[in-house]
């Protein structure tokens, strides 16, 4: 019984310890784009100063009036 309590610690530790990790990762944010071409890696083309965006490629385009991207 006293080894499942131990194992049950050490179980709940880790997982507790690596949550943070998994959460950065799941909400990760880019630089924001500029309107027009996009020679960035992956930015945020965002509508004005709303908290709404979408995520941009490079060779994509910002539409910053309507926060999208357009593909080639």
């Amino acid at each position: 019984m006293r080894k499942l309590v131990i194992l049950s610690a050490i179980a709940l530790f880790s997982v507790a310890s690596t949550a943070p990790a998994f959460s950065a990762i799941k909400w990760k944010r880019f630089p924001h784009c500029d309107a027009g071409p996009v020679t960035m890696k992956t930015c945020e083309c965002h509508r004005g100063t709303s908290g709404r965006f979408h995520y941009c490629h490079a060779g994509d385009t910002c539409d910053a009036e309507k926060g999208i991207c357009h593909k080639k």
